[in-house]
């Protein structure tokens, strides 16, 4: 098994990926949260910095080529980021996305307004971002392969949002709706989907 780095949300402490951190390591896996400080508001770029970090340190420790990464919600957009713009794709071998906005998300309208305009994460995740554009700007073939994970339960994420061009599209039928974009951290059955995904 590959060691597993795990990203949080916006405006999410890394507590909340305790449970899927803690049935990962009951599984056999060595799973981590990236360090990233506060409740994940901040520019994407610079938490990016912080996945590179983590991952360099985490194959120091295990001696791994290569870790696996899960990314939620705008975490996902966190290590697309890294993957593509940092030379993460040459050290993460599968990296799991769950309720990720690829491409944007109007409810991230509500967030910058709610944050008075202070978190950059939020504006970053409204379609049609210079950051989006940006992130988007990529033509060359991904080493790592990419996985979304999504549910139709999901209010803040549509299955369009999470559609991504040669990324794997997981559709969970679990959960349920207005909640069901976080119920992929708690739920059995997509914990069933994620070890799936990580130890084929």
């Amino acid at each position: 098994m590959h060691p597993v780095l795990i990203i949080q949300g916006f405006l999410a402490p890394t507590l909340t990926n305790y449970l899927l951190k803690n049935r990962l390591q009951r599984a056999g896996f060595t799973a981590e949260d990236v360090p990233i400080e506060g409740l994940n508001a901040g520019d994407i770029r610079d938490s990016a910095r912080v996945v590179e970090m983590a991952v360099n340190a985490m194959r120091v420790r295990t001696g791994a080529k290569k870790v696996d990464l899960i990314g939620i919600s705008m975490g996902g957009l966190i290590g697309l980021h890294y993957l593509r713009k940092l030379g993460g794709d040459d050290f993460v071998r599968r990296f799991i996305a769950i309720g990720t906005p690829f491409n944007g998300t109007h409810f991230a309208r509500l967030m910058k307004a709610f944050t008075f305009g202070r978190a950059p994460g939020a504006e970053q995740m409204i379609p049609g971002s210079d950051f989006l554009r940006d992130l988007h700007d990529h033509t060359d073939e991904h080493k790592t392969e990419i996985f979304s994970l999504h549910t139709s339960a999901d209010a803040f994420v549509s299955e369009k949002a999470a559609t991504m061009d040669k990324v794997e599209l997981v559709k969970s039928p679990h959960g349920a709706w207005p909640v069901g974009h976080y119920t992929p951290l708690f739920l059995k059955e997509d914990f069933a989907i994620i070890k799936d995904i990580l130890t084929r």
